[in-house]
């Protein structure tokens, strides 16, 4: 019988939705590539992990971590929590254990990773950012090709040192899944306190909290105008009293502008510079709180602060350690995060004005469908080493019957033989099943407690503007989020909210790190919700349970 292998979205469909074969193949390549080597670091020989296996599988275009690879190799070197990507545990049959002799082995191994990750934090990242910051600006304000910066970018020093960033955030990230599972399994109390402070994404949320706050003092007729949802900037603009205000969004562009709308490693994403008027909504909805998140997260903590307190004093100085290395982790790969997707809009962007210049008579994604190998032998050729026309066409063809069919789910079942596959959450007629629920309550992953169970009004849109807009419109005082998957463009949004709910995610997903950092609770990994939930039905949201449950039709 062929084996099946159990593959989850729930992570990587956070970043890259169905992409043309250049982002699926740079994502897939990365992700590969820097896993094995962060596991053969920390594990020596590692001879012993099946060869069979690789970190990630593409399936109609769609990305996908096999779990299989993690639960029998990863989990050989350290812990393992399905739950961290999104898989209940029971369809997990096996997790390996670390042997002795690599246990021993492993903190001096992992000290010398984390030593160079921590340098390349904060000393090497920083300063790549700022440079290919101004990089993506002078190709976002271009309206002719800037051919030789774009030369520039693909050289081979400059795209290593690019994709050096993919290493420390594999380090980090997978740091991250490990400690969360330990917090999770053995001082569950704990894990409102496992949060990052002032992290690239949560700052984006705290910047829009400053832009409410001088919108107040530009006076009444701003005010009145961002209520009124005046979201056109050419209007704010024009207003002398709005100009601290516009100089604020347009300071707030500059930082945050190449954050994307959904799926950031995808180079064809929508990003926050296209939609200034996104901020706009996000600031109007502010000026409807009273507390900033910063205030609300402080007080969410107060309940793992107290469990802390009552620990024992060796217990709580050892789980203060943890906290403290969680928190820094987080931060690290918020920032490496941003930083991947200020290199996915470089490459995006470069890709269209490379579009423009050598296929003028195409469309401008054509560039989009090379594979990365080909994509960079395009560009250091000077766009003398082109694959043929055809094949570009038959691939097209390809994504746009993937784009017609229903997507996959988010864990499937998948024969590699055959690339057949079916979902892992199916009845035994193959039907789709709904997520579990008893009497109106749907279960899912326990993501973020907040300062406890709330009740509110559901709002169901996959659409960050649109969301904006519903909760701009709204006169409910608790607003509960229902959506797929949240991205840093939804960040400044959770100050509005009284509770997320997404069928995507695992335990460190974007909704799960930003509810905490919010003080909101957040259940995650809900299949299909967003079917059986309708906007305007008052909901009841346990985020220590993963509960939600349905108060009213």
């Amino acid at each position: 019988m062929a084996e099946k292998w159990l593959l989850s979205g729930h992570n990587t469909q956070e970043s890259s939705g169905i992409a043309r074969p250049v982002t699926v193949s740079m994502t897939e390549n990365g992700l590969n590539h820097q896993i094995q080597w962060f596991l053969k670091e920390l594990g020596g020989d590692i001879s012993d992990f099946d060869p069979t296996l690789r970190p990630t599988e593409v399936v109609e275009g769609y990305l996908y971590l096999n779990i299989n690879y993690y639960a029998r190799n990863m989990g050989s070197v350290m812990p393992f929590d399905p739950e961290s990507v999104g898989a209940p545990r029971g369809l997990v049959d096996e997790v390996g254990k670390v042997p002795l002799s690599r246990l021993i082995k492993l903190p001096w191994n992992y000290r010398r990773v984390y030593l160079w990750t921590k340098n390349y934090y904060q000393k090497e990242l920083p300063l790549l950012d700022a440079n290919m910051r101004e990089t993506y600006w002078d190709l976002q304000e271009s309206t002719e090709p800037p051919l030789q910066l774009i030369w520039s970018i693909f050289e081979p020093k400059f795209y290593q040192e690019c994709r050096r960033t993919d290493r420390a955030h594999i380090v980090a990230a997978l740091t991250i899944t490990a400690l969360d599972g330990v917090v999770r399994q053995h001082a569950p109390d704990l894990l409102g306190l496992f949060v990052g402070e002032a992290t690239a994404t949560s700052r984006l949320g705290q910047r829009i909290w400053e832009l409410r706050e001088i919108a107040e003092r530009c006076g009444p007729q701003v005010r009145q105008r961002l209520m009124d949802s005046v979201t056109d900037l050419e209007v704010y603009e024009a207003m002398p009293d709005a100009a601290p205000l516009v100089e604020g969004i347009q300071a707030f562009l500059q930082e945050y502008g190449h954050r994307g709308f959904r799926y950031e490693a995808d180079f064809e994403t929508e990003r926050l510079a296209d939609h200034p008027e996104h901020i706009l909504i996000a600031i109007a909805g502010q000026l409807k709180q009273e507390a900033s998140p910063s205030q609300r997260a402080k007080e969410a903590k107060a309940a793992g602060q107290q469990a802390l307190r009552e620990k024992n004093p060796l217990s709580r100085y050892i789980w203060r350690r943890v906290l403290d290395w969680g928190r820094t982790l987080i931060s690290w790969r918020e920032q490496s995060k941003s930083n991947i997707a200020l290199r996915q809009a470089i490459y995006g962007l470069s890709a269209r004005h490379l579009a423009h210049y050598f296929y003028p008579n195409e469309p401008d994604d054509i560039l989009m469908f090379y594979r990365l190998n080909e994509f960079l032998n395009f560009a250091r050729s000077r766009g003398r080493e082109r694959v043929p026309h055809e094949r570009l066409e038959q691939r097209r063809a390809e994504f746009e019957l993937y784009q017609k069919r229903p997507a996959p789910p988010e864990l499937i079942w998948y024969t590699p033989e055959t690339r057949h596959w079916e979902s892992a959450l199916a009845d035994e007629n193959g039907n789709q099943t709904a997520p579990e629920k008893v009497n109106h309550k749907f279960h899912g992953i326990a993501a973020s407690a907040g300062s406890g169970p709330v009740e509110g009004i559901a709002i169901i849109t996959n659409d960050p503007v649109e969301a904006g807009y519903q909760m701009l419109a709204s006169e409910e005082d608790s607003i509960i989020l229902v959506t797929r998957l949240t991205d840093p463009a939804w960040s400044s949004l959770f100050g509005g909210l009284t509770a997320v709910v997404t069928e995507l995610g695992g335990v460190i997903s974007h909704a799960a790190i930003v509810a905490r950092e919010n003080g909101l609770p957040a259940v995650v990994g809900v299949p299909n919700i967003t079917q059986h939930i309708r906007t305007g039905q008052h909901l009841r949201v346990d985020g220590s349970e993963g509960t939600v449950e349905i108060l009213s039709a």
